[in-house]
């Protein structure tokens, strides 16, 4: 939670609507991407068990709504407490419950994260397939990554 906070404030501070800015700190996805037409700002952040994306209103505090991107450590072989691994403020890692043969995916960088907006979603590409899709009316988040609709948001 401290790294999407810090990165939170980052990106507020850093929009630049015509520009996407793309970090790796300590080898940790960051994107930030503004849309023109509306102002929103679209955050994409790796933590230590999966990459996340927020959608931020520039009209409003803090994050709009969220999705769940892909998890970056397999979730059928992840052994650990959630309250171990939420205690540095990451979102509870994914559990096999949830995962299907596209949750877990190795080695993503920066440059295999595409992002497309239209005026009512967004979408985020993988490695060249539709990982994500944010309907922006309704501040709902479909997932390739899930097996089912959860906490995590819904499948796609």
């Amino acid at each position: 939670m401290k790294l999407i906070l810090l990165s939170l404030v980052a990106g507020i501070f850093w929009i630049d609507p015509s520009r996407t800015k793309f970090e790796n700190t300590f080898q940790k996805i960051l994107i930030t991407n503004t849309d023109q037409d509306s102002g929103r700002t679209l955050m994409i952040e790796e933590d230590e068990y999966s990459i996340w994306a927020y959608v931020l209103n520039a009209h409003a505090p803090g994050v709009d709504f969220d999705g769940f991107v892909c998890s970056i450590r397999n979730p059928k072989t992840l052994e650990i407490d959630p309250k171990e691994a939420t205690k540095n403020g990451n979102a509870p890692p994914l559990t096999a419950a949830f995962a299907n043969k596209y949750s877990y995916i190795e080695n993503v960088s920066v440059h295999d994260i595409k992002i497309r907006w239209t005026p009512h979603q967004i979408e985020i590409k993988l490695k060249d397939e539709t990982y994500l899709i944010m309907d922006l009316r309704s501040k709902t988040s479909y997932s390739k990554a899930l097996s089912q609709n959860c906490y995590y948001g819904n499948s796609l």
